[in-house]
């Protein structure tokens, strides 16, 4: 799937935008959507990047030489990133009582997969902290953290799924809008209801291209593109990482009011397949250990 020339129709548009939406808001979204393609292949909106610590990381992982001495010398290369890799490793999840005191010893201890989803996420959260909305990015990296945790959470429960590829995905799902909110609030032609209407209709489109942009592997681009579709049926009875993180982000948000109320009382194939009633009591459980965890990525 080429994600950074798509060629959308309006009716096709229309499979991952709200039915309610009037059909000239959806042709101008379509229209803006060009727009931005076109303003990206000429520089004209520009791409946040990757920290270069985390683009290190990642292309030593996916060595096989790759050895906990080379990790470890690249991640101390930003001091924050590792005082919070070992303020993870010395969580009660994962310390196990047994304190961390060097990032040697925490690499060891989480292991190299959790430590490259670690690092993916530490400098992902960077890089959302430079948005100029303050006040609205708080609640963003609050629900982004929340979901990523229910989605690591829910995964953990079937065996064909990795449940950090899961937290990745949930943390990465609403990323687009992002950029997108810098674009829509530098052009001054947008009313305040039509950038939160484009913000809502585009933001899987843009974050599927960011995603493109560093690399990311192609079930992370698929999540950020089609996770809006709530009432997508994936194949097979088992859930797949976009009904994950689909179910995660509607338990985080409900349907019972906002965005999702007009999906109340429906039966939503991701929710079927991603929640097992003989499992709930313990899926609560580890959606508090896995948030606290989390919040070790962020809090000083």
């Amino acid at each position: 799937m080429h994600y950074d020339r798509l060629q959308a129709t309006v009716a096709g548009f229309a499979g991952f935008v709200r039915q309610d939406l009037e059909l000239h808001v959806k042709e101008r979204a379509l229209q803006l959507l060009k727009q931005i393609e076109h303003d990206i292949a000429a520089n004209r909106m520009i791409l946040p990047s990757l920290p270069e610590v985390a683009v290190r990381v990642r292309q030593l992982l996916g060595n096989a030489d790759c050895s906990i001495t080379a990790l470890e010398q690249q991640i101390s290369k930003d001091a924050a990133m590792a005082a919070r890799l070992l303020k993870v490793a010395n969580s009660s999840i994962m310390s196990r009582g047994n304190k961390v005191s060097s990032l040697h010893h925490a690499i060891v201890n989480l292991g190299f997969s959790l430590v490259g989803s670690l690092v993916t996420q530490m400098a992902i959260l960077q890089t959302m902290s430079k948005s100029r909305d303050v006040g609205r990015l708080e609640g963003f990296v609050a629900s982004s953290l929340r979901i990523s945790s229910l989605s690591h959470s829910i995964a953990d429960q079937f065996d064909h799924l990795d449940p950090e590829l899961a937290s990745l995905g949930g943390l990465l799902h609403d990323i687009g809008k992002l950029p997108l909110r810098e674009y829509l609030y530098s052009n001054p032609e947008f009313s305040m209801d039509e950038r939160l209407q484009f913000e809502l209709i585009l933001h899987p489109y843009v974050g599927a291209i960011l995603l493109k942009h560093w690399s990311m592997p192609d079930v992370l681009i698929q999540i950020a593109f089609y996770h809006e579709r709530i009432m997508r049926d994936s194949p097979g009875q088992l859930p797949d990482y976009i009904d994950v993180v689909l179910a995660a982000n509607l338990m985080h948000y409900g349907t019972d009011q906002g965005r999702y109320r007009a999906f109340r009382n429906q039966p939503i194939p991701a929710l079927q397949k991603c929640l097992r009633t003989d499992r709930l009591a313990e899926l609560e459980g580890s959606i508090e250990d896995r948030m606290e965890m989390a919040l070790a990525l962020i809090e000083n």
